[in-house]
This record gives structure tokens, sequence and C-alpha cells, in this order.
């Protein structure tokens, strides 16, 4: 609004402005904006912008959303339905007085956004038939003001978890506080691939149900996050072209609640399958993790590294 009131401004005549381009940029400007076979858009990672081919872009969409494991094509647009189906989970909240009527009106979204599907090209992979990174998001759609919610009851829940790091500043603490370390001791790091549209709903919605048991959360709140939780996975339609798709799998990247979600799920992984097994209690030194991206010290032979990787 301000940038409108200043063109508005400006061309009015109000005041006088030059222009910060040459005139040789500013026709560079104008042949990229109107050149149909290219796309502009911001890198996934790095804040580089990318200007890319539309058919490279076209077919990194069109590969991901063949996936039928994670998206289906659906013939209508979905929204009356999902519409209903909140309208009726809210009231029966309200009635079990789960909720009052401000957050009841909260979550009843007004004239929603269409949801739509776009990729972030992922320059750090590679520079040609960039792969891409899917975002759907929820930002005013009728969707968001559950996952907003989700987010705000899930996120202090996640923050308790063993190897949680909020952000650098927190992993340059837990750096600082470690003592001296055996001089065998070698850095390690994983990450998941493709974490966001991999977790199933089964194991994701049990990932959060232990989340909530553990953190003693009462009966009535833990039905209220699950029956929110469901609509937001279950129900993630978007837009692709001129089609219509639903998520089957995993969560939408550009979720309020995706990153929290994302997070209980590799705790509730790493409680049954990392902090137990013998060969990370003998030698993992330190083992901590941001989203999916694990930072560990390990002090122990190569084949005990690789043994217990696989």
């Amino acid at each position: 609004m301000d940038i409108d009131e200043f063109h508005r401004d400006a061309h009015s005549g109000k005041f006088h402005f030059h222009t910060n381009l040459t005139p040789f940029e500013r026709l560079s400007v104008q042949q990229l904006s109107s050149d149909n076979t290219l796309l502009i858009k911001p890198a996934d990672k790095g804040g580089a912008i990318v200007v890319m081919d539309r058919t490279d872009y076209l077919e990194e969409a069109y590969r991901q959303l063949s996936d039928v494991e994670v998206y289906k094509v659906i013939t209508h647009n979905p929204l009356d339905t999902i519409a209903y189906k909140i309208k009726n989970l809210l009231e029966f909240h309200e009635h079990e007085c789960t909720i009052d009527k401000k957050l009841k009106n909260f979550l009843s979204k007004t004239d929603p956004i269409t949801l739509v599907f776009y990729l972030l090209p992922k320059i750090h992979k590679r520079l040609f038939k960039l792969p891409g990174c899917p975002i759907v998001a929820l930002t005013d759609s009728i969707l968001a003001p559950l996952a907003i919610v989700l987010d705000k009851i899930l996120t202090p829940l996640v923050k308790q978890t063993r190897s949680f790091i909020l952000d650098t500043n927190d992993f340059l603490k837990v750096i600082k506080t470690l003592s001296s370390l055996p001089f065998s001791s070698v850095l390690v790091s994983w990450d998941v691939s493709s974490l966001y549209t991999s977790i199933t709903h089964d194991k994701g919605l049990l990932a959060i149900d232990r989340l909530l048991n553990e953190a003693g959360t009462g009966t009535k709140i833990w039905q209220f996050c699950a029956d929110l939780l469901n609509l937001v996975l279950k129900e993630n339609y978007f837009m692709f072209k001129d089609t219509f798709y639903v998520q089957q799998q995993g969560t939408a990247m550009g979720s309020n609640v995706a990153p929290p979600y994302a997070i209980a799920y590799m705790s509730s992984f790493e409680n049954d399958f990392v902090y137990s097994h013998l060969l990370f209690q003998a030698h993992s030194c330190v083992w901590r993790r941001f989203i999916d991206d694990i930072f560990c010290i390990w002090d122990g032979p190569i084949e005990s590294l690789l043994s217990f990787d696989q």
C-alpha cells in the first residue's frame, strides 16, 4: 500500500524522482519481464534470483505431481466440502467447550483464496535442469487458521524434544558448551530426503499423538488437535495450471504447522530407532537436529559409524 501511494504521488507531480537504472538496464528488465519463455523465481536457498527456462520448470513440476503416492488429481474444487467439514468440527468443539466463540470465529475463514502449487529452484543441487522445492502456501486459505492454531500449540512442545535446535544462535550455544573431545572424534551430518512429502499421515499423526501424550495434554485438547491436523493433512488441496490436486502424503511446505509436525515426526523416529541403538549409545558424543538437518559428533571407528548409518 505504501508503494502504491508513492507511485500515485510521484506520477501526480507531488514530488520529483529520478530512476536509478541506466537506459540499458531498464531495457533489459523490460525484455526479461516480457519474455514468456522464461520464469524468474527466488532460489530455494541463498537468496539468489533465478532466471530459468519455463519448459524446464513445467517438466519438473509435472514430474513431481506425477508421483501418485504423494499427489492425486481431483476433478473439482473441494472448497465447499472442506468448509462444511470445518463448520461441523468447530460446532462440535464449541458444544464440547473445547473452544470459545472467539476462537471458533478465527478458525472460520471467510473468502479464502485457492491454493496454488509452485516450485523454488534448488540451485545448490545443480545448475541445469534444476530440481524444485514444492511449495503450497496456505496463507489466506481455508486451512490457514487451523494451521496457525496448531503451530501455536505444537511449537512449544517440540522445543522440549531431546535433539531440538531452534536456529543458528541456538546451535552456536550448543557448540560453545562442548568440553574437550577425543582426538578421534569426527563430525557427521545427515538430512532427510524430501521429508515434508515423505511422512505418511498415519505415522505423522502417531508422532503428534505421542508428543501430546508426553506433554500431558488433556483429552479435549488432544482430540481438538487431532481433528484439526486431520483436516490440514488430508484436505490439503491446490491448483496447478487448470488442474486440482490433493496431497495424499506428507504436509505442504508453506503451512504454519509443517515445521513442528516434521520435528515431532523426527523426534518420534529418534526415540524409536536412534537413542536405543547400541552403537549410538557407545559412540555418539553430540546429536542435535534442526528439523531434518542432523549434526553429530561421533567418537568411534568409521566402521561403527557406517554400520549405524545403515
